[in-house]
């Protein structure tokens, strides 16, 4: 029996330029979607969960959206690494903060 390879992720690295809470539009009638925490990143390194490194010039716009409690979890100038659901989506998977340049001194 062969076993599948796990589908493909989209992980960027960068800084947190803007953040928002947004609802994002549905097709479900009368029904609102449930808000989101949006990020937007100055990207500084992009690839897939298999390791393959991808452009963040191609990456545009760097904005990506997730669970409302993100919002709360960081903020404007954090350095990020965001992995999405999916390879070509914005979804946010997971989300955590990095040391930048200057803390590692």
């Amino acid at each position: 029996m062969r076993s599948e390879a796990p589908p493909l992720q989209l992980v960027v690295e960068g800084t947190i330029t803007d953040k928002e809470v947004v609802t994002p539009r549905t097709r479900l009638g009368g029904t609102p979607a449930p808000d989101e925490a949006s990020f937007t990143l100055d990207l500084t390194a992009a690839r897939l969960s298999d390791g393959t490194e991808q452009s963040a010039a191609t990456i545009w716009p760097a904005t990506f959206a997730g669970h409302l409690m993100l919002d709360e979890c960081f903020a404007v100038g954090d350095r990020v690494v965001i992995t999405c659901t999916t390879a070509t989506g914005r979804f946010i998977a997971s989300m955590e903060s990095v040391a930048s340049d200057d803390e590692s001194e």
